[in-house]
């Protein structure tokens, strides 16, 4: 955090940019890209990149495969694959999903919902993601040892906060007028991870590839925190 007195214009919004990128490790650039207003007011920004570090690595990485689109033709997207990957896995009947969670570094865990059928519509599981749900669904997931492969992920993701703040209740919450609210989040996964996966003799016949629209989110297994919710419907256009 940085709160900051600003003159406006193009000079505020080349700082802004350059503590940004550095704060990021460059990960994050250009949050703003227009010049400041010069009328009083506050503008707030914020920031987030995330680099997901799995605990048990992928064997490749990189190999193009089919990824279904719901309503259009299948693209070819990078994808990471592994055998005998061991995660855990459940199934929920009432949202038509299989879900994986897949242990990160720092006691964190990423959450795959893989909708039964090719679809781009997942309100309703969108509708279900809250931390007692996540908490919840956890305490019934069992381990497994599964043919994973999932796309290789490099997602960018700006928005203008302002016009969303009345839906969070944020009208009246500052005396003062509030120019602008930027946010840009960056988020990627890479194969490398602290283990390999076990071999064994015979590779497991239980597969989970995501290669249909999913949803993952990112969450602190230690407080419950979901930190990221992300819908995937196309890896190959939000590849940054």
């Amino acid at each position: 955090t940085r709160p900051q007195a600003l003159q406006g214009g193009a000079k505020d919004k080349t700082e802004i940019n350059d503590w940004v990128s550095q704060q990021t490790g460059a990960k994050v650039q250009s949050i703003l890209t227009k010049a400041l207003p010069r009328s009083p007011g506050v503008t707030a920004i914020t920031a987030s990149y995330f680099k997901g570090k799995w605990v048990t690595r992928f064997g490749s990485s990189g190999a193009l495969a089919q990824f279904q689109i719901d309503g259009a033709p299948s693209v070819q997207v990078p994808m990471m694959q592994q055998d005998n990957y061991p995660i855990k896995i459940g199934i929920d009947s009432d949202l038509s999903c299989t879900i994986a969670e897949l242990p990160l570094q720092d006691g964190l865990s990423m959450y795959l919902f893989l909708p039964d059928a090719v679809t781009s519509n997942m309100t309703a599981v969108e509708d279900a993601l809250t931390a007692e749900f996540v908490q919840d669904l956890s305490m019934t997931m069992l381990p497994a040892q599964v043919s994973l492969s999932l796309p290789s992920l490099r997602l960018a993701y700006s928005t203008e906060l302002l016009p969303l703040l009345p839906d969070l209740g944020l009208t009246d919450w500052l005396p003062v007028k509030l120019n602008t609210a930027a946010h840009k989040a960056v988020l990627e996964t890479a194969p490398e991870g602290l283990q390999y996966a076990p071999d064994a003799a015979y590779p497991t016949a239980l597969t989970y590839h995501v290669d249909r629209p999913f949803l993952f989110l990112i969450r602190d297994q230690s407080t419950g925190a979901l930190l990221f919710i992300g819908r995937i419907t196309n890896p190959k256009l939000l590849r940054a």
